[in-house]
């Protein structure tokens, strides 16, 4: 015990609130471009609404939302909106879990019956590695019709983890470690093991390991009521492919109680995104530990996942790996994950169930690839002299400095770094700089001076 005390106490002195990280946002010229590149996704996959987090290499971040957050107020979505976090919530039972198992008071190999007593259709040998990691062969609890009915006759109801696997378990699938299932009963029971190993309720637990020392406010109804502006969630229940009904009325307290530990969190993008970054680059857990909650079967997912692990997803962009956990529920579509490779942490929230958020991922990530191949995100802002506008621009470009001479060179780079137009000022303190037949996207404007050049940045639509 006294190792996790010395291991919160140096969190806390590490994290003391998001104002006090040392963190800046993105310079403009990046936030256009990955303002530009979300208002897109947004429209191109039809989604109502879109908030992102992106947490950058240079302790850089970028918070940006795009579309609606009631499709009928028009009400639009903002940054400091919450969203159900659904299946996300694993990572985070997984990492108190692991921290347990640091702590010499579990075991991957511990059995459900070491902790638990008898509960019907669950083997007492099952071991929790294959909780974590979906091989247990236990049936999903919420695939039984009789758990979504109670969601819509009885909202408000509130139900202990026990007594829902007592009322809607199934046979398990297969033998433990036959082969991989996704089950929210293995969360579920990850929860309780966790409440009778610590003496605590899941929520205190998740307070004090998690949120507390990371500076960070996220909820846990029905224990831990949702503060926060809770954004609305669009479903297609009355025609197919058409997401017009808010679902959130039927996910109260009795969605909650059943999503447990396995997905009853709501939380900013931004907590999802610190969060996952904090536990994926260490701060949370030790090597071991992340090396075992990285260590994955290839399963092939709808969304692009290729790999679970214990209590991690494995996605791979641009030849890149990532680690994390998407969500999924009526209404909501989630995905948290962080790159080790280029560092970079990048977290959707959509208020809208079954969206592409693999597609908008790649997309927005291609974006800061693009940037940070090239450097475009850390050039030097302008001089004062030097004015760029309209940003972001379509047909022209105006470049305004009091020192700019006829004759002086400026030039159109691309993000790639390739020169695509350069032309000589003609004018005293004033050059128009067209984009005909410039692809839309990040670029810079280099002004070559008499003492050397100056850099600007645009986007262009």
């Amino acid at each position: 015990m006294l190792k996790r005390v010395v291991h919160l106490l140096l969190l806390a002195v590490v994290f003391k609130g998001p104002s006090a990280r040392g963190q800046a946002p993105v310079d403009p010229a990046f936030a256009a471009a990955l303002q530009q590149k979300l208002d897109s996704c947004r429209s191109v996959f039809s989604v109502p609404g879109i908030s992102a987090t992106l947490l950058l290499p240079g302790d850089r971040y970028w918070n940006g939302v795009s579309g609606l957050a009631d499709i009928y107020t028009m009400e639009p979505v903002d940054t400091a909106h919450v969203f159900q976090a659904a299946s996300v919530t694993k990572l985070f039972t997984a990492t108190i879990v692991m921290q347990l198992i640091e702590e010499g008071l579990l075991t991957l190999d511990d059995t459900v019956d070491e902790h638990l007593p008898p509960l019907p259709n669950i083997p007492g040998n099952t071991q929790l590695r294959y909780l974590l990691n979906h091989r247990s062969g236990l049936a999903d609890y919420l695939q039984t019709p009789g758990a979504w009915n109670n969601w819509f006759s009885d909202p408000d109801s509130v139900w202990p983890p026990a007594q829902i696997i007592q009322n809607y378990s199934a046979p398990p699938l297969f033998p433990q470690n036959a082969a991989f299932s996704y089950s929210n009963t293995n969360y579920m029971l990850l929860g309780m093991i966790v409440e009778v190993v610590t003496g605590n309720p899941f929520h205190v637990e998740l307070n004090e390991r998690i949120l507390l020392p990371l500076g960070l406010t996220a909820y846990f109804p029905p224990a831990v009521p949702v503060v926060g502006d809770l954004i609305p969630g669009w479903s297609s229940w009355t025609s197919t492919g058409v997401y017009d009904t808010d679902v959130t009325p039927v996910l109260m307290d009795c969605f909650s109680s059943f999503g447990y530990a396995a997905g009853a969190l709501v939380s900013t993008p931004e907590v999802l995104a610190r969060f996952t970054r904090s536990v994926m680059t260490g701060q949370l857990l030790t090597p071991a530990s992340l090396t075992t909650m990285r260590t994955c079967s290839n399963i092939s997912f709808s969304d692009g996942a290729n790999g679970y692990g214990h209590g991690t997803m494995r996605y791979s962009y641009a030849g890149r790996t990532y680690f994390g956990h998407s969500g999924d529920i009526s209404g909501f579509t989630q995905m948290s994950v962080h790159g080790e490779e280029d560092s970079v942490t990048i977290t959707l929230s959509i208020n809208r169930n079954n969206a592409p958020r693999g597609l908008v991922a790649a997309a927005m990530l291609g974006v800061v690839h693009q940037m940070l191949s090239v450097g475009i995100g850390d050039l030097p802002e302008a001089s004062p002299a030097f004015d760029l506008f309209p940003v972001p621009a379509t047909e022209l470009v105006t470049l305004r400095a009091a020192e700019l001479t006829p004759g002086d060179r400026v030039e159109l780079i691309s993000a790639t770094g390739r020169v695509v137009r350069t032309e000589q000022a003609t004018m005293q303190g004033t050059h128009m700089l067209p984009l005909n037949g410039c692809a839309p996207g990040l670029y810079v404007v280099r002004w070559h001076t008499r003492g050397g050049m100056v850099n600007g940045r645009v986007v262009v639509e």
